[in-house]
């Protein structure tokens, strides 16, 4: 659980939220043509989204609001691994800026074409999903054609059937793009000075960073004093700092699919933080904590590591990169904070992992969601996990969620997206 007096330290660094703000609707019709509005889901991520399958239960629960009356319709384009960098573009020419830094990602996430152009397989395949275009890697990323999915509308004769992401998409009458993203492994964002914030001086360590990521595609070595010189000028600023960094992939991607395919493209995006995860966490704890560092076992938390238990703290401090984004003054208006706050998504995965869930936005009426859910640390029993893949909102790995933590998930983004469907 997150310590309450230190959240206190924590958010004095940082500026007041917008969550406190009203959430003012979106006007989106409850009819279009006289029959129900087609809202289709747009659903990007990780595998984080993918297990315990949040998006289904998210459109069921909104589907299942007689007031709201529309039509919700899930279009999943999940990619295993961490997003971040590689949504922000697909084609990295050898001589771009950046080719080297693709690099950084596991290479099940990027290929290399013949002409020795990088790709990135993530993007790929929201491009062909959108565009309807051929495979521009030539076969050299596999796997990045949508899904033959089969999906449900309504039109003037009722309800429809039909197959093929674009024919589906092509029904949708609104399109909104969750993106529920990470980039932990490759690209993290941490507290790295240690002053139990995240400012505009915590850069890249180059310790961290692959070596083989590091150089700029203009000849300079991409490192400045330790750090990683992110716009390649030689120097370490503001704009090196790796939330205000990962906070413009975020809207580099965002506007992509605002803007970049004509009637394809989606209507509004909504962006939120990855719950809570133990993946790869002692090694992110001082060396003075290491022994006691298991997945039931406490500590005292710290107002750099802000939880009395051992989550992963790379995952934690990506709200800074979510609330840069949308804290931005000049901001397009049609990107939204998706979570009620920039922190709930991990807080409300922080409860279920130590005291369980009983209290929901979705309501008790929704056919499957929990009345409650047992925390994650009652697993743990005389020592040993007992039926750790089912208990809690976690899998056995905990990194992963299963059905409890997809409903977890569901009702966060359901928390927050109602009052814009209002």
């Amino acid at each position: 659980m997150l310590a309450t007096a230190l959240l206190a330290v924590v958010t004095l660094f940082v500026a007041p939220s917008s969550a406190a703000a009203p959430r003012p609707s979106l006007n989106i019709p409850r009819q279009v043509n006289g029959h129900r509005t087609n809202v289709g889901l747009l659903i990007l991520g990780h595998s984080t989204s993918d297990q315990g399958d949040y998006p289904q239960k998210l459109a069921q629960a909104l589907n299942a609001n007689a007031a709201d009356g529309r039509h919700y319709q899930v279009f999943e384009l999940i990619t295993g691994g961490d997003g971040g960098f590689l949504w922000s573009q697909a084609k990295f020419p050898p001589a771009d800026l950046q080719f080297h830094r693709v690099a950084a990602s596991n290479a099940l996430q990027w290929c290399t074409d013949t002409s020795g152009n990088r790709w990135s397989a993530r993007r790929v395949r929201v491009d062909r999903a959108l565009s309807g275009s051929t495979d521009p890697t030539g076969g050299a990323c596999a796997n990045t054609a949508p899904a033959n999915i089969q999906c449900s509308y309504y039109d003037s004769t009722g309800l429809r059937t039909t197959s093929g992401f674009r024919a589906c998409w092509q029904k949708m009458d609104v399109t909104l793009a969750l993106i529920q993203d990470t980039t932990n492994r490759s690209w993290p964002i941490d507290d790295w000075t240690g002053d139990g914030s995240v400012t505009n001086v915590d850069f890249w360590p180059a310790s961290r960073i692959n070596d083989a990521a590091e150089p700029c595609g203009n000849g300079r070595s991409g490192v400045v004093n330790g750090n990683i010189d992110w716009n390649c000028d030689g120097l370490l600023a503001g704009n090196d700092a790796a939330h205000v960094v990962y906070a413009g992939w975020l809207e580099r991607f965002s506007l992509a699919l605002l803007n970049n395919y004509g009637t394809d493209s989606v209507d509004h995006v909504f962006v939120t933080q990855k719950p809570l995860e133990f993946g790869a966490s002692c090694p992110n704890y001082p060396p003075s904590e290491m022994a006691n560092c298991r997945l039931h076992n406490t500590r005292t938390a710290t107002p750099s590591r802000p939880f009395d238990h051992f989550y992963n703290p790379l995952v934690y401090w990506e709200w800074r990169s979510v609330q840069a984004l949308v804290s931005k003054a000049t901001l397009d208006p049609r990107i939204h904070l998706g979570e009620l706050d920039f922190r709930r998504m991990h807080l409300r995965s922080d409860d279920c992992y130590d005291i369980g869930i009983n209290t929901w936005s979705i309501p008790a009426s929704v056919t499957g969601r929990p009345v409650t859910i047992s925390a994650d640390d009652s697993e743990f029993q005389n020592g040993q996990e007992v039926d750790a893949e089912n208990v809690g909102c976690m899998r056995a790995d905990h990194i992963h969620h299963n059905t409890n933590g997809g409903w977890l998930m569901a009702d966060v983004w359901y928390e927050g997206l109602t009052p814009y469907l209002s």
